[in-house]
């Protein structure tokens, strides 16, 4: 599924916008959650000042809450990987309601990366909350200080009449806090059919020199041409600092195109505009080419193809059969094969393995990773049909 929203995208000084000065003088603003909130894993502050932190260099917001000057809260309950990565959120609190906060959040799901939750043998794939705060610009400015000084007025009142006239207010020594941040409409694809994708060799050629080893994870924001093309990417998260991930993500963006069918979906008018998450594995794990996480094409998707299933012949609460595919340049699956028998016999296993033949996977996983060339084990279980069922 598809959606897209109008909203009011605010760039910290990359793809050639200027954006003001940093001034050090802005005040650090903690932002607190409202009394009703649920409680949170992990914050990320959305801010549409450049002083704002929380380390988006490129913020969604709302234009009609941007415009008012509104705070906003969101809560989202999100699938966290063993990376931190949040493969799927939805919205559990939003404060205000119908302001728009809860999709600017939402769009946002690709930029977030946390740290995971941690069981008896380390990472490991949990819900986790994760608060999203969008701290609306403050404007302040030491105006009253001067006054003060100039005429001889208290700057926490008295009377200002006192020697009004007799001195002008030096403009040269204001100073506002605040760094407002250049803002564009646009219409964000939250979601993405992506029918072109770079594949494991090209990740691994893309790992940067200064890499220095680690992990790296950095996400590019691309305007989408019509004809399913991104351009003019700049780099709208990045961690670790300073190591290139950004700069490797933004050349590997180039090599993604959208599908024709989601470009025809969206609105004329104001550009459409697409996050492009990429995760770079350490050296040492580049030959693991597992994919873990696939993300399944609309119509091809394992709940809409278990018609096929012998149901008589499986037992309840069996495990079912898992099935071995490598993912071709498409998407689709080959070569699949019974992993793992199951002891619903010979009938659920042929099924199982024709399943598996007619999936097909967008071209980038919910790991932020290629998925051509790899391998899935893909388990199929009876629960799986019953959940379509209901």
């Amino acid at each position: 599924m598809r959606r897209t929203l109008l909203l009011a995208v605010m760039v910290a000084g990359l793809g050639g916008l200027a954006a003001a000065a940093p001034n050090e003088l802005t005040p650090l603003v903690i932002i607190a959650p409202p009394k009703d909130a649920p409680p949170s894993d992990a914050t990320v502050v959305v801010g549409a000042d450049q002083d704002a932190g929380g380390g988006q260099s490129v913020s969604i917001w709302p234009a009609g809450a941007l415009h008012a000057g509104a705070n906003g809260w969101v809560t989202l309950s999100c699938r966290v990987d063993i990376h931190g990565l949040a493969e799927w959120c939805r919205v559990a609190y939003e404060s205000p309601r119908g302001k728009g906060f809860g999709a600017a959040a939402l769009t946002l799901r690709p930029t977030l990366k946390v740290k995971p939750k941690q069981g008896p043998a380390g990472p490991e794939d949990a819900m986790m909350n994760i608060a999203i705060a969008f701290k609306a610009p403050s404007p302040q400015s030491n105006l009253s200080q001067i006054q003060a000084v100039t005429m001889a007025v208290p700057p926490d009142g008295g009377d200002r009449s006192a020697n009004l006239g007799e001195h002008e207010v030096d403009a040269r020594n204001l100073i506002l806090y605040q760094n407002p941040l250049a803002t564009r409409r646009i219409t964000m694809m939250d979601s993405t059919s992506w029918v072109q994708a770079p594949g494991f060799d090209e990740l691994a050629g893309a790992y940067p020199a200064q890499g220095g080893g680690v992990e790296g994870y950095a996400v590019a924001h691309c305007k989408a041409e019509r004809t399913g093309a991104v351009s003019r990417c700049v780099v709208a998260k990045e961690l670790p600092v300073g190591h290139g991930f950004g700069k490797a993500a933004v050349g590997l963006a180039a090599r993604f195109r959208v599908s024709a069918e989601a470009m025809a979906q969206a609105p004329r008018g104001a550009p459409v505009e697409v996050d492009v998450p990429v995760r770079f594995p350490p050296p040492a794990e580049a030959r693991d080419r597992t994919v873990r996480a696939p993300v399944w094409r609309s119509g091809f998707d394992p709940q809409s193809q278990l018609r096929d299933f012998p149901l008589a012949a499986a037992k309840p609460n069996s495990p079912g059969a898992v099935v071995r595919c490598e993912v071709a340049a498409d998407g689709s699956l080959t070569g699949c094969a019974v992993e793992l028998t199951s002891p619903d016999g010979i009938d659920f296993d042929e099924a199982a393995v024709k399943l598996a033949s007619r999936l097909k996977m967008n071209l980038w996983s919910a790991e932020a990773g290629p998925v051509q060339g790899g391998v899935v084990h893909l388990p199929v279980r009876m629960d799986m049909a019953r959940a379509s069922a209901n």
